[in-house]
């Protein structure tokens, strides 16, 4: 009589196998940075160092769903968002419009005007904008001369880098993945 043998914690391992694959199902980034203070250590005793003003850390961050974890096998849990979101689209901006196009591809960078919705828009001419994205207004001559309908290039720009996270939203937060923004 033969009898077949599976190991004590058989159904830990697949629990264990099916757990390590989780993170697979995350859009993951590596995150490296500096923090101030003493780096964290599992003693209680603190041990005299030199001056020690920051150190540097790192963790994974998924960009579709914001969790952040120590340790990529730490994503236990599966991604909450079903599909990655497009600032263009998302605004209700046809790539089609060669407004979005310009918003696009052109060189131009944005930044904080003062606290609130307004923001500073160094163009590809050369000249500086400001917009105004809770009125959804700009101070340059497209828009001052047509107002289309969903805005100028500037307006656009400003609109998708919020959506896209790269620029904070007026209150000077960053839009978190998979974040409804509403006009």
């Amino acid at each position: 009589m033969s009898s077949q043998k599976q190991p004590a914690d058989a159904g830990s391992t697949s629990n264990q196998l099916s757990r390590s694959r989780n993170w697979r199902q995350h859009q993951l980034l590596r995150i490296a940075e500096w923090v101030p203070g003493r780096e964290p250590t599992d003693s209680h005793i603190q041990l005299p160092s030199p001056q020690v003003r920051e150190y540097r850390t790192s963790y994974w961050r998924c960009e579709k769903c914001g969790q952040e974890r120590n340790d990529i096998e730490d994503f236990i849990e599966s991604c909450t968002v079903e599909s990655s979101t497009d600032a263009v689209t998302d605004g209700g901006y046809s790539i089609d419009d060669p407004r979005t196009r310009r918003a696009i591809t052109e060189d131009i960078d944005v930044r904080f005007g003062v606290c609130g919705p307004q923001y500073l828009v160094d163009s590809a001419s050369g000249n500086t904008y400001s917009v105004d994205i809770a009125a959804r207004s700009c101070s340059c001559p497209d828009y001052e001369k047509r107002e289309p309908e969903n805005g100028c290039k500037h307006i656009r720009r400003v609109d998708m880098e919020i959506r896209a996270a790269k620029t904070p939203r007026p209150d000077g937060r960053f839009v978190r993945p998979g974040t409804v923004v509403r006009r």
